[in-house]
C-alpha cells in the first residue's frame, strides 16, 4: 500500500508540546559556554538530524526568566493545552496514575493547499520538576518518544530543553518537513517562554538585577 502523503502534518505534531525526548537526542551541548551565553542573549537554539532511515533527532533550548516550578505548570496544563498552544483542537488527560498519565490529543494544521486533522494517544511520566518524557502509544507515527528538560541556571532563572526522535508513516520531503520542524519548535519554545515569564512566580526583581549587572561585566559573560 502507498503511504499517504501529508507533509502538514508533521506541524501540529510539534505543537502536541508534551511530547519531547528520548536522552539519546537531548542537545549535548547546552552545556558549552557560548551556548549558554547566545540562550542567556534570548535566542532560540535548534538542533536536527535525519538519518538514512527517515529517523528525525530535533531538540532545541531557550532560556526562561522563570522558575522550574512555574514552567512545569506550563507544559503539564494538559486540559488546557487548546487554549494555549497553537494547533490543539483537543487535549484530554484520560487515565491519571499520579506522576504517569494517558492523554489523547486531536490537532488541526496546515500549508498551503494541505489541510490535516489528526488524533495522537501517547503515556506521559512526569518527573517534578525537571524531566516530563513521552511515549507514543498509537497515532499517525511510527516513533515519537522524548522529553523535557529544565535545568535551573543559578538564580537566575532556567534552560529548557526539549527534544524528540520522530519517525513519522507517511511519505513527504525531508527538507519540507525538516523546514517545518525547526521553525515550529522555536514558535513552540518561544510560547512556552512567553507563557512562563508573565507569570506571577517569574524571576524577582531582586534576582534580575543580579542577573543584568553580572552579565553587563565581560568577565562575568565569559564564565556564565
Amino acid at each position: 500500500m502507498t503511504k499517504r502523503t501529508h507533509p502538514a502534518m508533521i506541524v501540529s505534531v510539534l505543537f502536541l508540546f508534551f511530547f519531547a525526548a528520548s536522552a539519546t537526542a537531548e542537545s549535548p551541548r547546552l552545556n558549552l559556554p557560548s551556548e549558554q551565553t547566545r540562550l542567556l542573549d534570548g535566542e532560540t537554539i535548534i538542533f536536527l538530524e535525519r538519518d538514512d532511515d527517515d529517523v528525525i533527532d530535533v531538540s532545541g533550548s531557550v532560556y526562561i526568566r522563570s522558575v522550574p516550578e512555574t514552567i512545569w505548570t506550563v507544559i503539564t496544563d494538559y486540559d488546557n493545552f487548546p487554549d494555549t498552544m497553537p494547533k490543539v483542537k483537543e487535549s484530554t488527560v484520560i487515565e491519571d496514575n499520579g506522576n504517569i498519565k494517558i492523554i489523547e490529543q486531536t490537532s488541526k494544521t496546515g500549508v498551503l493547499f494541505f489541510k490535516v486533522k489528526f488524533s495522537t494517544k501517547m503515556t506521559i511520566i512526569e518527573t517534578f520538576p525537571d524531566t516530563l518524557s513521552f511515549n507514543l502509544i498509537s497515532g499517525d507515527f511510527e516513533t515519537f518518544n522524548g522529553k523535557w528538560v529544565l535545568t535551573p541556571h543559578e538564580e537566575y532563572g532556567t534552560f529548557v530543553t526539549w527534544s524528540a526522535t520522530v519517525k513519522p508513516d507517511f511519505s513527504a520531503p525531508g527538507f519540507i518537513i525538516d523546514a517545518v520542524q525547526k521553525r515550529d519548535l522555536r514558535e513552540l519554545l518561544e510560547t512556552i517562554r512567553e507563557l512562563s515569564e508573565s507569570s506571577k512566580a517569574t524571576v524577582s526583581p531582586e534576582r534580575e538585577t543580579k542577573k543584568t549587572v553580572a552579565l553587563s561585566n565581560p568577565e562575568e559573560r565569559k564564565n556564565q
